[in-house]
């Protein structure tokens, strides 16, 4: 499973009997000791208290409040309260920690600050490994053979949630384990002497789509500024860039859709940092687009990657398409099957794909459809096409461009406000393209959306027609921005419907507010959007959109397509995230109460590093659920993904199975760089 994760919860009735005998290898006094005596006092002074003390630990920076549970949910909070603390000194590069204890282990790694050796101030890291890690706390005492550590989100007998506690122990080396968890290493601080260089973000804020052009006003401390990078949860994005006003257009597609933090670091001439920070909620409609991509025509389904490889020394950008055939029990290992620098196909732009399949000819194989981003013309029209790859069953041909709105006369069409599915929704036998457009707000303040289609005729496509908006229609408001879009044969008369899980904010007692309405084809058209199901009318309590990712198929195999939402769960007390998978059946005229068909429990997933579709992969005519799960970076330098499966019982699904892992003899492969097909 995705990694299980241990208790990491620190249990000061388990502390060590504290001795006087002097142990080998404690450093006492360390450079700046006035400092790291205060970050103890400050650490300790908050013993007894709950994640909401003081109204949440929050270092400024990449961390989320340690009580805002990341939107409702319950919320691991150990990194929260050092990086709090952290943040009242002047601490360098305070841009790389997260909420995750592992980015503490990572800043010592950045910064060379990383040993076996505790010092006061330091963060103690537990159970490291591949870019995870059980626990971190801080330490605030080192004398006579005995290491003094204090902590939040840690057991005690009065307080089983979690507070912060400190503990003392003479197990302090690498490798013990003083509370049941391994010591991987202590981490320290590197305070800045000098005044450091300010930095103010602009270009990200709120909901966006699209590519997020990032741009930062400096300002110099004590020396001047040499560069500002961009992170974006912790991770860099992008290179030091020297020149004001330190543009970078972020591709926030490369996100799963939900909240992250993107900062901007800016490093003076003498390696001083600064930081400032915004919170975003990204909205790229990333559900797979039709819930069976059969590629070779066996009758199983099969899962397509376009994988990004960066830019080439000429400039070159340069992308490749790999498919994982479905062998019925599980995948083969994926295989290249368009690459293109390799086909001479000139540039070929990752971060402007948004990528789709469908039997667009009617052949029985699914195809692989690219909605891509031209940019600007001179006079400001966008410019966006729309490219097939065709299947032969054994490869593909192409990428061979069906429409453009330049050359068709179309006017301006902006990639960044689309969201693309797929579906059959004339009923031909061939595969139509959907496009939700945004059309921003009227003066009034009313959002504006329309649905829009391009046709298939088994060779190219019509132009897009437009099938539904909410101004014409006096449907009131309808935000793309709070739309998440799947398509499915939902009535099972044969045509594909489009489905939408919208989301309606909060109440005012906190809960969350979501709905799942549909547009039903009639071959000609959609009618208007009807409302399926939400959580309030049906007392069905709190649904966060924020947390759900969406996918379609016929889970049950009676025909009608379903809709299925993996569920962010948050996270345990000892940082085991949870998830759990949704279907809500389709009876063809309207939806039953969403219903749970599995939960980690034990175990953790994280629904962050997952990217979900469906396809029925064992050919049995129901249909299954798929995973790419994302282990990050391993310590070794290479990028784990796997491939796991939910497969279909028609009641309800199997426990998930692994299905592919690049660990095992493939070699590196970046989950990141992944756009599913």
């Amino acid at each position: 499973m995705p990694r299980t994760a241990l208790p990491r919860t620190l249990r000061t009735g388990l502390a060590a009997v504290v001795v006087a005998a002097a142990l080998s290898g404690l450093a006492t006094v360390p450079a700046h000791a006035s400092e790291f005596t205060e970050m103890a006092t400050l650490a300790k002074s908050q013993n007894g208290n709950g994640p909401c003390a003081g109204g949440g630990y929050d270092n400024g920076l990449n961390q989320n409040n340690s009580c805002d549970g990341y939107g409702g949910q319950a919320h691991a909070w150990c990194a929260d309260f050092v990086g709090w603390v952290w943040s009242k000194f002047n601490v360098q590069g305070q841009s790389v920690l997260t909420d995750a204890a592992a980015s503490f282990y990572q800043y010592g790694q950045k910064y060379g600050t990383l040993s076996s050796t505790p010092h006061v101030g330091d963060a103690v890291v537990y159970g490291y490994s591949n870019g995870w890690a059980q626990h971190v706390a801080i330490v605030t005492g080192v004398s006579d053979g005995v290491v003094t550590i204090t902590g939040g989100n840690q057991s005690h007998s009065e307080n089983p949630e979690g507070m912060v506690s400190t503990s003392s122990t003479t197990s302090y080396r690498v490798g013990d384990a003083p509370w049941g968890q391994r010591i991987s290493g202590y981490i320290s601080p590197k305070l800045q002497q000098a005044t450091p260089p300010r930095v103010s973000l602009s270009g990200a804020y709120g909901t966006v789509s699209g590519i997020a052009n990032l741009t930062a006003a400096t300002s110099a401390g004590t020396y001047d500024v040499a560069s500002v990078q961009y992170y974006v949860d912790g991770q860099p994005v992008s290179g030091k860039l020297t020149r004001a006003p330190y543009s970078y257009a972020l591709d926030t597609s490369r996100f799963p859709d939900g909240k992250h933090i993107v900062s901007a670091e800016v490093t003076d001439v003498n390696g001083n940092t600064g930081a400032s920070r915004t919170q975003i909620i990204t909205s790229n409609g990333e559900a797979t687009s039709t819930f069976h991509a059969d590629f070779n025509g066996d009758g199983k389904g099969d899962i397509g990657v376009l994988y990004d490889y960066g830019q080439e020394a000429d400039g070159t950008f340069h992308s490749g398409l790999w498919t994982y055939l479905s062998n019925g029990s599980g995948f083969n290992q994926p295989v290249k099957v368009w690459d293109n620098v390799s086909s001479n196909s000139g540039s070929w732009n990752w971060d402007r794909s948004k990528v789709t399949t469908g039997d667009f000819n009617g052949d029985g194989k699914d195809d692989v459809g690219i909605l891509y981003n031209n940019g600007q013309n001179a006079d400001g029209a966008n410019v966006t096409a729309l490219w097939t790859l065709t299947s032969t069953g054994t490869g593909f041909t192409g990428p061979t461009k069906k429409w453009d709105n330049i050359s068709t006369g179309f006017g301006s069409w902006n990639w960044n406000r689309s969201k693309a599915t797929t579906g059959d929704f004339n009923g031909d036998g061939k595969d139509d393209v959907g496009i939700l457009y945004n059309n921003g707000q009227n003066a009034d303040g009313a959002n504006v959306t329309a649905l829009w289609t391009l046709t298939s005729t088994g060779t190219d496509f019509t132009n897009p027609s437009k099938k539904w908006d909410n101004i014409s229609t006096s449907f009131g408001s309808w935000n793309w921005d709070r739309s998440k879009m799947v398509s499915g044969d939902f009535s099972g008369d044969g045509k594909t419907d489009v489905g939408v899980l919208y989301d309606n904010g909060q109440n005012t007692d906190g809960s969350f507010k979501s709905a799942l309405w549909t547009f039903t084809s009639t071959g000609t058209d959609f009618a208007n959007p009807s409302k399926k199901w939400d959580n309030v009318s049906a007392n069905f309590g709190s649904w966060n959109w924020n947390r759900s990712k969406v996918t379609t198929g016929d889970f049950n195999g009676d025909g009608k397509a379903d809709v299925g939402v993996l569920y962010d769960n948050g996270q345990t007390a000892d940082s085991r995230n949870k998830s759990a998978l949704w279907t809500f059946t389709s009876t063809g005229t309207d939806f039953a109460h969403p219903s749970r068909k599995w939960e980690s429990g034990e175990l953790s997933w994280n629904s962050d590093t997952s990217k979900l579709t469906a396809g029925d992969f064992n050919g049995d005519g129901k249909t299954d659920i798929g995973v790419l799960y994302g282990y990050s970076r391993q310590d070794d330098g290479t990028n784990r993904t796997g491939l796991w499966k939910f497969s279909s019982t028609g009641t309800g699904f199997n426990a998930p199975v692994m299905s592919w892992d690049s660990n095992a003899g493939f070699g590196s492969w970046n989950w990141q760089a992944s756009k599913l097909a």
